[in-house]
């Protein structure tokens, strides 16, 4: 069930073409990531790892959010072809610049989730390199 959850939200955030479908996608992968990272209950470092990964989920989640709200509140878009398009032939450098904003602001937290977690949990080498996928 992990796997399915897995490919499902791979094969949705390859084909997203807005903002919220995006997100949608991005979220439906993490679950089977958060359940795989708490996997061995009786084991209180992979526990304390499956906490560690949730909370820096909801926050990296959170900043996703905020990171496509301003690529909203600037464009009024939610459509990436359409936010393309509009990059491409717009010549107001605030649109670009909140756009900018915004997809950094989306992947500030990304790389800082993985290496806490693995510097803390008990996991299996096989368990440890799926989640570095």
């Amino acid at each position: 069930m992990i796997i399915v959850f897995t490919t499902i939200g791979a094969s949705f955030l390859v084909s997203s073409t807005d903002l919220v479908s995006l997100y949608l996608a991005i979220e439906l992968q993490s679950f089977a990531v958060y359940i795989l990272a708490a996997l061995y209950r009786n084991n209180e470092s992979a526990t304390a790892a499956g906490l560690k990964y949730f909370l820096l989920g909801a926050l990296s989640s959170a900043l996703i959010l905020l990171g496509s709200s301003l690529i909203y509140g600037y464009t009024g878009l939610t459509n990436l072809d359409a936010i393309s398009s509009l990059l491409s032939v717009s010549s107001a450098d605030s649109v670009t610049q909140g756009v900018v904003l915004g997809l950094v602001i989306m992947t500030l937290d990304s790389y800082s989730r993985l290496p806490q977690l693995h510097s803390t949990t008990g996991l299996l080498t096989y368990t440890t390199e799926y989640l570095q996928l």
